[in-house]
């Protein structure tokens, strides 16, 4: 899948220091391949239980994650899930994709997330950001909004990219507070912004277009030529995220209620107050797992 990068208008951008496929062919570490292999089983509804099962089994720290988290407040069931067999039944494909995309973005980025602080932010950011997108998609009853978890995941992955390739570098910038001078920056200094970087390596994930779209866009949704309402949901989602201190800076709660995509999805005062109410210890219970 390919996906035409779009240039950013807001500003003058400097001369790329390097091509951006480059960028992300030089670091981007490999995925694992069984994760890759189980995420596409899970895409296929031909698949059966006894396949995915054993795909798992190949991996002894996704299925303990996977038994701990159908465990979990996150999922409230009723009863203990002691096999993956159970687990499977018990949360279905939809929230074992869930995970498995979980795990996937974990992995690749493991080597960082383990041995930088600012990565691990990253990465706790990503979690929270993704479980608020869910809540808020949830609470409004939105239909056709099952990629929202994924976006909300991944939409900083390009910010972890850029942190392989400008270790140094690349948290004096984002230790701007405002959001359009910590975009700016990026461009400048590299010739494209992390949303666009995290766009790039979702089609080499083969993620749908949609997604990919999305990830390029959570910064300005009204840009998004698809899948618009999920950009929004994943913008609010950052910048609540944020506003709760997961984050690399810490939002104004102005910021939430004057925002564009707030109105733009309706959301009440109360709506934010309930999603984060319902959000919270799920987003605690994941990074838990991910410790």
């Amino acid at each position: 899948m390919s996906l035409q990068i779009a240039p950013n208008t807001a500003t003058i951008a400097a001369e790329p220091k390097i091509d951006i496929e480059t960028l992300v062919e030089m670091t981007l570490p490999p995925s694992p391949g069984n994760i890759m292999r189980l995420s596409r089983l899970l895409g296929d509804e031909d698949t059966s239980v006894r396949e995915i099962t054993q795909a798992i089994g190949y991996e002894p720290m996704l299925a303990a994650r996977i038994l701990r988290l159908a465990n979990s407040t996150i999922y409230g069931l009723e009863r203990n899930v002691t096999s993956i067999q159970a687990a499977i039944a018990a949360v279905g494909n939809k929230i074992l994709g869930e995970i498995v995309l979980m795990e996937l973005a974990s992995s690749t980025f493991a080597k960082q997330i383990r041995s930088s602080f600012f990565a691990r932010k990253i990465w706790e950011h990503s979690l929270a950001v993704a479980m608020i997108s869910r809540e808020t998609a949830q609470i409004l009853q939105m239909k056709g909004t099952e990629e929202v978890f994924t976006c909300g995941l991944l939409h900083d992955l390009g910010k972890l990219i850029l942190l392989s390739y400008d270790f140094k570098g690349f948290p004096l910038i984002q230790g701007e507070n405002d959001e359009e001078k910590m975009l700016e920056g990026e461009r400048l200094h590299y010739g494209y912004d992390h949303a666009q970087i995290g766009s790039l390596v979702a089609c080499r994930w083969n993620l749908q277009t949609e997604i990919c779209n999305s990830i390029q866009n959570h910064h300005s949704p009204a840009m998004a030529e698809c899948a618009s309402m999920v950009t929004h949901i994943v913008e609010v989602a950052d910048i609540v995220a944020n506003s709760r201190a997961y984050g690399l800076r810490m939002e104004n709660k102005d910021r939430l209620l004057n925002c564009e995509s707030v109105a733009k999805l309706n959301l009440t005062p109360e709506n934010l107050e309930l999603i984060w109410g319902r959000a919270q210890e799920r987003i605690r219970e994941a990074i838990y797992s991910y410790a």
